[in-house]
């Protein structure tokens, strides 16, 4: 009994230590096969390591099916440097910055400090616009206007369209008072009526700049009231303009020249609004190619003042089946930003004559001419930037005997 004992008991021992090898064998198998995670190192998706005989074709994952599976970054907005990218001479322009832009192309033709910070004013409104635009989904739907609305823009001497409180306006009229007559009551009204109130809408506003890749640019408020940390760059002010023109209801506000809203408690006819920036432009061409003539047609854009940024303006033109933006920001006088604006397009769009020093050089040798013979080659309404004379002109005057408004450009934004 005792010798069966003993071989009944080796018999378990030899089965344990079995058991206790093959544990081993599996943890050294699980610790050697385990992979380490370095620092800064990516973890990619698991892929199983198959024996190629067992294997089927429709089984295997390829790296072209993983990259599939990953979003691509959305392209960047920001335009590059044209190879024939020329600087803007400042002697010639008042604008502190400004930007010449391929819309075609997004690519920067010419320009100077365009990315430097600057206050845009009521350029705001593009992006206010731009905004609006991708929210709404009715452009009938109103807003009803309050005293809490409007008193505060009176305090603020802010532009406005003319809406009072009890005015329900369409989506769609304050589009238009919001970008033509630079009304603040059209963005605040548009800004209430899609986020609720105006610092929600700014989110928005500023969640779009990061869409587009702008680092340069925030908003603090929709119209362009001045604040600190209210912000942008002519490059950035061109892009948004870029995007608004891609936009087919922005893009026909913008170029818009005159609209009526629908009947309001004060104006059973409704407002007549009237684009600040056209009228800007009344009896000014872009002559590109210096034959006395208008070569490049002028589409849109906006304008923007505060004692702060200064006269800003975004312009588009069309040029030999293209379109064009400039930006000009913290010109002297309204005037100068779109005398700035043209002296950009006429000296750096494509097949410009000359450089801008030899353009330079025809015009003196053009104003040795006597006076009479200027007066014939420009014939006509247009003013040309041979005219112009700032020792005659101040913020206010306006030589044009019409009966067009001149916009109080001292309390635009």
């Amino acid at each position: 009994m005792k010798n069966s004992n003993r071989k009944g008991g080796a018999a378990v021992v030899a089965l344990l230590v079995m058991i206790i090898i093959v544990a081993v064998s599996c943890a050294l198998m699980v610790v050697t096969g385990r992979k380490t995670i370095k620092p800064n190192e990516s973890v990619s998706a698991p892929v199983s390591e198959l024996d190629d005989s067992t294997t089927t074709e429709e089984e295997t994952i390829s790296v072209d099916d993983l990259a599939d599976l990953i979003p691509e970054p959305a392209p960047s907005m920001l335009p590059t440097k044209s190879d024939k990218y020329e600087t803007v001479n400042l002697k010639d322009i008042t604008c502190s910055t400004g930007v010449l832009l391929d819309s075609e192309s997004n690519e920067i033709l010419a320009g100077v400090n365009y990315d430097k910070k600057i206050y845009p004013a009521s350029l705001t409104k593009l992006m206010t616009l731009l905004v609006a635009v991708e929210n709404i989904d009715d452009m009938n739907a109103k807003y009803k206007f309050t005293k809490k609305d409007i008193e505060p823009l009176q305090e603020e001497n802010a532009s406005c369209a003319g809406f009072v409180a009890g005015d329900e306006v369409t989506m769609e009229d304050l589009l238009y008072a919001a970008i033509l007559p630079s009304g603040a009551d059209g963005t605040l009204g548009l800004a209430n009526a899609i986020a609720g109130n105006e610092k929600n809408f700014v989110k928005l506003m500023n969640d779009k700049v990061a869409e587009l890749g702008l680092t340069d640019t925030n908003f603090a408020n929709a119209s362009g009231l001045h604040h600190k940390q209210h912000y942008t760059t002519a490059q950035d002010i061109a892009v948004i303009t870029r995007a608004c023109m891609e936009n087919k209801t922005c893009r026909k506000v913008l170029c818009t020249k005159t609209w009526t809203t629908k009947p309001t408690k004060e104006y059973e006819d409704g407002i007549e609004l009237d684009s600040i920036f056209h009228s800007r432009f009344d009896g000014y061409f872009v002559d590109v190619d210096q034959d006395g003539s208008g070569d490049a047609k002028i589409l849109g854009g906006k304008t923007g003042f505060t004692d702060e940024a200064g006269y800003t303006l975004a312009t588009v033109v069309e040029y030999n089946g293209k379109e064009y933006i400039a930006v000009t920001t913290k010109s002297d006088t309204y005037i100068d930003s779109v005398e700035d604006s043209i002296l950009i397009f006429e000296n750096y769009l494509p097949g410009a004559v000359g450089t801008p020093d030899d353009r330079k050089d025809k015009e003196e040798d053009t104003d040795s001419s006597s006076d009479e013979s200027e007066e014939e080659e420009n014939e006509g309404t247009f003013i040309t930037l041979k005219e112009k004379d700032n020792s005659s002109k101040s913020d206010d005057d306006d030589d044009d005997s019409s009966s067009r408004p001149v916009p109080d450009e001292d309390v635009e934004a």
